[in-house]
């Protein structure tokens, strides 16, 4: 058995895109200031969106692709070098979870209803692989997927009742994170053409994808702002530099490895 180095655990982090478990608190955060609900209420309810992406992120880039191999192929080889104990965090993540909601739950009328919308996510986990043929049928359904469980976090621990209050909220969420993901469908261009998979990135080319996230994000910059002024908005903002922070980390961590890769193969 090769001995696990600090690096490869370290990319694994970073190129599975496990920091946005990081982030979803900030969005979390960020939608309860922008609804006048303390921070202090929602409590545990910080962890449940994190837990939820934590099993989504990993069991789909466990689900190792055709156009996977050829657009991150060194993502793809760390999910094979850590597919077991990767799948037993997940296990772990799953099942805190799944008690946390119960826990919040508990004595909640209308509890067992919001125990199985809890569960629309994994349905929408379920079904992506067969979502990624259609253009525009991924993004929409992770941007859905987040704007709902941050909002679904909110209202599942705190004293919040649901409402078209809510729907702001949700929108805006939406908006970024649609415009977040087909902006990273620009650099997997080349992979997706070679397995036949057209996104709306390919329809529009990446100036139209760039130029068509920049506006999305900016409108759902200006609903937080809209709703709870310049306070939510900065949170927002923090939000998306946090991830532009992220991604420049894992590219740096990419350009590393391919240095050390092109060493190792001259050597």
């Amino acid at each position: 058995m090769k001995p696990i180095r600090l690096w490869p655990l370290s990319y694994l982090f970073f190129k599975l895109n496990l920091w946005l478990c990081l982030t979803a608190v900030i969005m979390v955060a960020a939608s309860a200031v922008a609804l006048s609900v303390p921070l202090r209420s929602v409590g545990s309810g910080f962890l449940l969106a994190p837990l939820l992406f934590y099993v989504t992120y990993v069991e789909d880039r466990r689900s190792v692709s055709d156009e996977d191999r050829i657009n991150n192929p060194h993502r793809t080889r760390l999910v094979e070098r850590y597919h077991d104990p990767l799948l037993g965090t997940e296990i772990i993540a799953f099942g805190a979870y799944e008690l946390l909601l119960v826990v919040q739950l508990a004595g909640v009328p209308g509890g067992v209803g919001y125990l199985l919308l809890g569960q629309l996510p994994f349905v929408v986990l379920a079904l992506y692989g067969s979502l990624k043929r259609y253009p525009t049928f991924d993004s929409l359904a992770v941007g859905g997927t987040w704007a709902f469980m941050t909002v679904f976090s909110m209202v599942v621990s705190t004293p919040i009742e649901p409402s078209t209050d809510l729907l702001p909220v949700f929108g805006g969420w939406f908006l970024i994170v649609f415009a977040g993901v087909e902006s990273r469908n620009t650099l997997d261009l080349d992979g997706d053409a070679a397995v036949d998979r057209t996104t709306l990135a390919g329809y529009l080319g990446i100036r139209a994808t760039l130029r068509m996230e920049a506006v999305l994000k900016a409108t759902g910059v200006g609903i937080f702002w809209a709703i709870g002024g310049l306070p939510v908005a900065g949170l927002v903002l923090g939000h998306l530099l946090s991830v532009r922070l992220f991604r420049v980390i894992t590219q740096r961590q990419d350009d590393r490895i391919e240095r050390r890769d092109r060493q190792l193969t001259v050597e």
